[in-house]
């Protein structure tokens, strides 16, 4: 019955993120996720799918609400939600949130990007290589703090290692859970161990994202087709297609970001009204 389908704790203990703005759009997204850490990766949620409802509005208090609908967080994608919107006010601020059953997500802030004639000054903020293990994520707080219009993660958005085997100079924090990350429910883990990170929430909630990756959200020093070590060629694409899959499930990206076994479209070109083009290359899938 309806009552044995309902979800037993917060689902929405992943947060909210937002990415990839245009002058009429954004992508919403979220991921479903009972325990970050469960093993399996699939966070301890049912394999059933599940609906979930996003509302968008012009107010903080969602008073003004002028998009609303219904998707579906799919258990083969980790109970990954990503909304494309299209046609909203270029340059204007907007808030969201998802709903499921009883819960309510927290709330997110919004940007679309201005006009391309416009020359309105805005702040970015820039962010890399973020290993978990080696210190707490303040700059993430820091950053939420100071309510940049647009963020730009340029890589290393997580660090694939088992606990301790990259150790800091002073030593580090805290652990990674796990082993170092080669199937995709390793991927999908340790994604969520770093989203359920308060601070990183934080960053993720204040603004629209435009992320690319590195080497770490695969394997150190990657390249194309061809691993760090030892690998066999057909382990390290089967590994490739993991993290492949586990990035876009835990990404604000677009549908041409959708992944196609081994491969991925990243490099993209997003234009921030006058003032900026920015032209995010993918610097792994292709030396």
């Amino acid at each position: 019955g309806a009552r044995s389908r309902r979800l037993v704790g917060d689902p929405f203990t992943l947060g909210v993120a937002s990415g990839d703005p245009t002058p009429d759009g954004v992508v919403l997204w979220t991921r479903l996720a009972l325990d970050p850490l469960a093993e399996d990766g699939h966070a301890a949620m049912p394999t059933r799918d599940v609906p979930v409802r996003w509302e968008l509005a012009t107010d903080a208090r969602m008073r003004n609400v002028v998009r609303r609908g219904t998707t579906t967080a799919r258990h083969t994608s980790a109970h990954a939600v990503h909304v494309l919107l299209r046609g909203l006010e270029p340059g204007r601020e907007y808030h969201y949130r998802f709903r499921t059953g009883a819960h309510v997500s927290p709330l997110g802030r919004t940007r679309t990007a201005p006009a391309h004639r416009s020359a309105v000054p805005f702040t970015l903020a820039v962010a890399s290589c973020a290993q978990y293990e080696h210190g707490w994520f303040t700059a993430y707080r820091r950053l939420a703090q100071d309510q940049p219009d647009l963020v730009l993660h340029l890589g290393d958005y997580f660090y694939e290692y088992q606990a301790r085997d990259y150790l800091a100079p002073g030593g580090n924090v805290r652990d990674h859970a796990g082993p170092e990350t080669t199937t995709l429910a390793g991927y999908r883990q340790r994604h969520a161990q770093y989203k359920a990170d308060p601070d990183l929430q934080a960053a993720h909630a204040v603004a629209p994202w435009i992320p690319v990756w590195d080497d770490h959200e695969l394997d150190n020093n990657w390249a194309d087709e061809t691993p760090e070590d030892d690998q066999t060629r057909p382990a390290f694409l089967a590994r490739r297609r993991a993290a492949f899959q586990a990035y876009y499930e835990n990404m604000p990206l677009r549908p041409t970001s959708t992944p196609r076994g081994i491969d991925l479209q990243l490099y993209r070109r997003l234009r921030w009204g006058r003032l900026a083009t920015f032209h995010m290359l993918d610097t792994r899938q292709y030396r």
